[in-house]
Protein backbone atom coordinates (compact mmCIF):
# COMPACT_ATOMS: atom_id res chain seq x y z
CA UNK A 1 0.00 0.00 0.00
CA UNK A 2 1.02 3.49 -1.09
CA UNK A 3 2.17 5.91 1.77
CA UNK A 4 0.13 9.25 0.71
CA UNK A 5 2.10 12.62 0.75
CA UNK A 6 1.37 15.10 3.62
CA UNK A 7 1.42 18.47 2.83
CA UNK A 8 1.80 20.72 5.93
CA UNK A 9 0.12 24.27 5.76
CA UNK A 10 4.15 25.40 6.31
CA UNK A 11 5.13 23.12 3.33
CA UNK A 12 5.01 25.82 -0.63
CA UNK A 13 3.25 23.33 -3.47
CA UNK A 14 4.62 24.20 -6.78
CA UNK A 15 3.21 25.13 -9.69
CA UNK A 16 2.50 22.66 -12.32
CA UNK A 17 3.21 25.19 -14.96
CA UNK A 18 5.87 27.02 -14.42
CA UNK A 19 7.76 25.91 -10.72
CA UNK A 20 6.56 29.06 -8.36
CA UNK A 21 4.78 28.60 -5.47
CA UNK A 22 0.69 28.15 -5.45
CA UNK A 23 -0.58 31.22 -3.46
CA UNK A 24 -3.18 29.21 -0.73
CA UNK A 25 -6.61 31.33 -0.17
CA UNK A 26 -9.77 30.77 0.95
CA UNK A 27 -12.69 31.54 -1.06
CA UNK A 28 -16.32 31.37 0.04
CA UNK A 29 -16.33 28.24 -1.44
CA UNK A 30 -12.76 26.65 0.28
CA UNK A 31 -9.68 26.62 -0.29
CA UNK A 32 -7.80 27.40 -3.50
CA UNK A 33 -4.63 27.76 -4.71
CA UNK A 34 -3.33 30.12 -7.37
CA UNK A 35 -0.16 30.79 -9.62
CA UNK A 36 0.42 34.07 -9.36
CA UNK A 37 2.90 33.94 -12.04
CA UNK A 38 1.01 32.26 -14.87
CA UNK A 39 -2.01 32.73 -13.22
CA UNK A 40 -3.38 28.81 -13.29
CA UNK A 41 -5.19 27.77 -9.96
CA UNK A 42 -5.71 24.45 -8.68
CA UNK A 43 -9.11 23.38 -6.72
CA UNK A 44 -10.36 20.41 -5.33
CA UNK A 45 -12.94 17.83 -7.12
CA UNK A 46 -15.41 18.91 -4.11
CA UNK A 47 -14.79 22.73 -4.33
CA UNK A 48 -15.39 22.55 -7.70
CA UNK A 49 -18.53 21.25 -7.42
CA UNK A 50 -19.61 24.22 -5.51
CA UNK A 51 -18.88 26.28 -8.00
CA UNK A 52 -18.77 24.99 -11.62
CA UNK A 53 -22.17 23.75 -13.60
CA UNK A 54 -22.77 20.26 -12.57
CA UNK A 55 -22.96 18.76 -16.04
CA UNK A 56 -18.93 20.38 -16.52
CA UNK A 57 -17.98 18.98 -13.38
CA UNK A 58 -19.21 14.85 -13.68
CA UNK A 59 -18.15 15.46 -17.80
CA UNK A 60 -14.74 16.64 -16.42
CA UNK A 61 -14.05 13.75 -13.88
CA UNK A 62 -16.10 11.22 -16.20
CA UNK A 63 -13.98 11.88 -18.98
CA UNK A 64 -10.79 11.52 -16.62
CA UNK A 65 -11.96 8.35 -15.08
CA UNK A 66 -12.56 6.67 -18.51
CA UNK A 67 -10.60 8.03 -21.69
CA UNK A 68 -7.93 10.63 -19.75
CA UNK A 69 -4.27 10.55 -20.62
CA UNK A 70 -1.52 10.82 -18.49
CA UNK A 71 -0.19 14.58 -18.62
CA UNK A 72 3.28 15.66 -18.56
CA UNK A 73 2.45 17.97 -15.54
CA UNK A 74 2.49 16.63 -11.70
CA UNK A 75 0.01 17.37 -9.45
CA UNK A 76 1.42 19.74 -6.33
CA UNK A 77 -0.22 17.31 -3.65
CA UNK A 78 1.21 13.59 -4.10
CA UNK A 79 3.17 14.83 -7.17
CA UNK A 80 1.83 12.10 -9.76
CA UNK A 81 1.15 13.11 -12.97
CA UNK A 82 -2.00 14.69 -13.93
CA UNK A 83 -4.70 12.98 -15.81
CA UNK A 84 -5.38 15.30 -19.20
CA UNK A 85 -9.13 15.40 -19.95
CA UNK A 86 -9.31 16.35 -23.61
CA UNK A 87 -12.80 15.21 -24.88
CA UNK A 88 -15.86 17.06 -23.99
CA UNK A 89 -14.73 19.77 -22.13
CA UNK A 90 -11.33 22.31 -22.50
CA UNK A 91 -7.87 20.47 -23.05
CA UNK A 92 -6.27 22.57 -20.44
CA UNK A 93 -8.11 20.72 -17.43
CA UNK A 94 -5.94 18.32 -15.67
CA UNK A 95 -7.39 15.95 -13.10
CA UNK A 96 -5.99 14.46 -10.57
CA UNK A 97 -7.71 10.82 -10.00
CA UNK A 98 -5.66 10.18 -6.85
CA UNK A 99 -6.25 12.78 -4.44
CA UNK A 100 -9.22 14.80 -6.18
CA UNK A 101 -6.90 18.13 -7.05
CA UNK A 102 -8.00 19.85 -10.71
CA UNK A 103 -5.40 22.07 -12.58
CA UNK A 104 -7.08 24.78 -14.34
CA UNK A 105 -5.00 26.92 -17.01
CA UNK A 106 -6.38 30.50 -16.89
CA UNK A 107 -7.77 30.79 -20.07
CA UNK A 108 -10.32 27.47 -17.97
CA UNK A 109 -10.75 29.73 -14.93
CA UNK A 110 -11.70 32.74 -16.95
CA UNK A 111 -14.30 31.04 -18.87
CA UNK A 112 -16.01 29.22 -15.75
CA UNK A 113 -17.02 32.91 -15.09
CA UNK A 114 -18.82 32.66 -18.12
CA UNK A 115 -20.50 29.45 -17.94
CA UNK A 116 -22.50 30.19 -14.64
CA UNK A 117 -19.98 30.23 -11.89
CA UNK A 118 -21.13 32.86 -9.61
CA UNK A 119 -18.36 36.09 -9.45
CA UNK A 120 -18.19 35.74 -5.47
CA UNK A 121 -17.19 32.01 -5.90
CA UNK A 122 -13.92 32.34 -7.66
CA UNK A 123 -10.55 33.09 -6.40
CA UNK A 124 -10.03 37.17 -5.79
CA UNK A 125 -7.85 37.78 -8.77
CA UNK A 126 -10.38 36.37 -11.00
CA UNK A 127 -13.67 38.06 -9.48
CA UNK A 128 -12.53 41.48 -10.67
CA UNK A 129 -12.00 40.20 -14.58
CA UNK A 130 -15.39 38.16 -14.25
CA UNK A 131 -17.43 41.22 -13.47
CA UNK A 132 -15.44 43.29 -15.61
CA UNK A 133 -15.95 40.65 -18.34
CA UNK A 134 -20.11 40.40 -17.79
CA UNK A 135 -20.88 44.39 -18.27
Amino acid sequence: MRRATVITSLEALPCPLCGDSLERGAGRQGLVWICRSCRGGAVTLPILRRVAPRPFVNSLWQTAIRRGRVSALTCPGCTQPFTEVTAGVTPQVRACIRCYWVWLDCDVLDSLATIGTPAAALPPPRRRAALEHRR
